[in-house]
């Protein structure tokens, strides 16, 4: 499939791309079945989160990442984060991702299991939607991913009422 360089040019870097937004409305209504976060250690038992993946009963799979850059969300696939992991490992000489499941964490603790009702977004200025954070809604738990302040993504839960 050929992409139009010309309409991608008129998003911002950091607006989610319409295909992004699209690809967000077929993980709704789906049962999560498991949560992985993929950790890039940064010494002494700290690191941030590179990657988080969204596992459904349906097979289906949500991959957001930070990326490299930490200046946007973005959807990735498997290869991606395979190849992405591979050339670090070549540049540190060791591998550097590590997969963590994390189902068991307090903050997924009430989402395993239940249906994913809404991926919400927030607008940004230009009337697109903003890709530093968006909101996983499960009606009685609602559970946010951002951008971290220096690196990764950083998750939480947004109280009741949001």
């Amino acid at each position: 499939m050929q992409k139009d360089s010309a309409s991608e040019d008129k998003i911002p870097f950091n607006c989610f791309r319409q295909e992004e937004v699209e690809a967000f409305l077929g993980y709704e209504d789906l049962r999560l079945e498991a949560i992985y976060y993929y950790i890039w250690p940064d010494g002494e038992g700290g690191g941030f989160l590179f990657t988080l993946e969204l596992m459904f009963d349906s097979g289906e799979r949500l991959m957001l990442s930070g990326g490299e850059d930490s200046e946007a969300i973005r959807i990735i696939d498997s290869e991606t984060l395979m190849e992405t992991a591979r050339k670090l490992q070549e540049l540190h000489g060791q591998p550097v991702l590590q997969r963590m499941v994390a189902n068991a964490q307090p903050l997924w603790q009430q989402a395993a299991g239940e249906i994913l009702l809404a991926i919400r977004l927030t607008k940004h200025e230009s009337g697109l939607y903003s890709n530093e954070a968006l909101l996983f809604d499960f009606g009685h738990k609602a559970i946010y991913v951002q951008l971290g302040e220096r690196e990764g993504l950083e998750l939480g839960v947004l109280n009741a009422g949001f």
